[in-house]
């Protein structure tokens, strides 16, 4: 999801309240979800259409016009009767301007004026369901060439026995089929079917140029302007779609969801931070949630803890939810205040692990050093076990110096190690502590303040498989 979304992800203050107004909206009023999926098939067709402009009037583009008219009145009309209903209640900018669009539209002389024309034309089209293609073949039955021979009112029927007897239909006239040729939409790629299709369509338009009044150039060029100005206003929306998929996924499992407050000064403040991920294959009472605040006097934090007690998913969570807020959308939490980041880092201990022809130390470096070289007062860096690939002695000094250039540089970090060492040295009041616990062998996944005890958790392990005894 966010692969394809990142390019939505906004530092703009304005457009993030923008958008979390059209996510609120979308939250309160279950008629928008439907009508976003139904507004996303109508605009998938239209872009389909869009793709194939011709810049002379053939036999092909007369037919093609009528395509384009009957997008235009269908589209205006389903947002128009659509929105209508809950138009009073929306508080989001941008469905207020969309349905004020569909509505000047609808209510327009130009409208009426292209209804009229379509309706006189439409008629003509409307009542063909069937064609009967005539091909010829050489010497070797390959295709010589093919063409329209009759445009017929009923539509041919299946050959297949089984068919034959759920219609019980037992007589064989010309609309029988002998041997299908193939089912376009299912056997032909997007591209072969779409050769088919205008093909088809151009052979059609042969057959009724002559029947088709011409559309004139003016009527014609208002509807493609005003299809454009849709296709521009709705050109994220295959983005809302999927947007609207995860919150349906967290509102199913009860999962809190909140949008958060803007912070001006670089502190985080978060109540029952949700696992979105966690929450793809759990139950909300199986996810412990997480409620941290970051001060803004503290450039990187050092969280430390046992094995398996939840950093990593932490901090996966907290990334995730800065990736939704500056995508406008709402994050699985009770409450939060996130600052805009310039820039988010992830470095984790599994991207590095296949590491390939350049070592695994040497991969960390070089992803690390590409960190200092773009991180900013305003960026944000999650670092999850960092220099695991050489020995304590060699990692200490190099993560501490690692760390000392993220805190000159300010902007704010988490800093995963398993080395507790490392909250021992000196860094400062730009570093600051967190940490997650265990008791026996039980884990709490909940996140505290300050250093983690060094034998807290190393004792409980050895205990349980036996390694220590009381």
């Amino acid at each position: 999801f966010f692969e394809k979304a990142k390019k939505y992800i906004s530092t703009d203050k304005s457009t993030i309240l923008h958008r979390q107004a059209l996510f609120a909206d979308i939250i309160k009023l279950d008629e928008l979800k439907d009508f976003i999926f139904s507004l996303s098939e109508k605009m998938g067709e239209f872009a389909t259409l869009r793709q194939f402009r011709h810049k002379e009037i053939s036999n092909e583009e007369k037919l093609n016009n009528i395509l384009y008219l009957n997008v235009y009145i269908d589209l205006v009309r389903f947002i128009y009767e659509a929105l209508s209903p809950i138009a009073p209640s929306l508080s989001s900018a941008s469905l207020k301007q969309l349905f004020k669009l569909a509505k000047n539209d609808i209510e327009s002389n130009e409208y009426a004026r292209i209804k009229s024309y379509y309706a006189k034309n439409a008629e003509k089209i409307r009542s063909v369901n069937s064609v009967t293609v005539g091909i010829n073949l050489d010497g070797m039955f390959r295709p010589k060439e093919a063409g329209i021979l009759a445009l017929n009112q009923e539509k041919f029927r299946s050959g297949d026995l089984i068919d034959r007897i759920m219609r019980m239909d037992f007589d064989r006239d010309c609309f029988h089929c002998i041997a299908p040729l193939t089912v376009i939409d299912k056997k032909l790629g997007y591209r072969e079917s779409q050769q088919v299709n205008y093909a088809l369509l151009g052979a059609m338009g042969k057959v009724f140029s002559h029947g088709l009044q011409h559309c004139s150039r003016s009527i014609l060029k208002y509807v493609k302007e005003k299809l454009d100005r849709y296709f521009e206003l709705l050109g994220s929306l295959d983005f809302i779609v999927e947007a609207i998929k995860r919150i349906n996924m967290l509102q199913e499992k009860n999962i809190p969801l909140c949008f958060p407050k803007i912070s001006d000064d670089r502190s985080y403040s978060i109540v029952s931070l949700y696992s979105d991920s966690l929450a793809r294959t759990k139950s909300k009472k199986e996810i412990v949630p997480y409620t941290v605040e970051l001060e803004k006097n503290i450039c990187c934090y050092i969280l430390t803890g046992p094995n398996s007690g939840g950093k990593t998913v932490f901090i996966n969570a907290l990334a995730s939810s800065q990736y939704c807020f500056q995508l406008g959308m709402p994050i699985p939490a009770k409450e939060a205040v996130l600052p805009i980041c310039d820039a988010i880092f992830k470095v984790s201990v599994e991207e590095q692990a296949n590491a390939g022809a350049v070592g695994r130390f040497e991969k960390e470096c070089i992803s690390l050093s590409k960190v200092l070289e773009r991180f900013t007062p305003n960026s944000l860096a999650l670092i999850d076990e960092a220099f695991t690939s050489t020995s304590a002695s060699e990692a200490l000094p190099i993560a501490e110096n690692f760390i000392n250039e993220l805190c000159n540089l300010g902007g704010k970090a988490v800093f995963i190690t398993h080395y507790h060492e490392l909250c021992e040295l000196s860094f400062g009041e730009a570093v600051g502590y967190l940490h997650t616990e265990s008791r026996d062998d039980r884990r709490s996944y909940a996140i505290h303040n300050g250093r983690s005890s060094p034998n807290s958790y190393a004792r409980n392990i050895a205990k349980k498989y036996g390694l220590i005894t009381e």
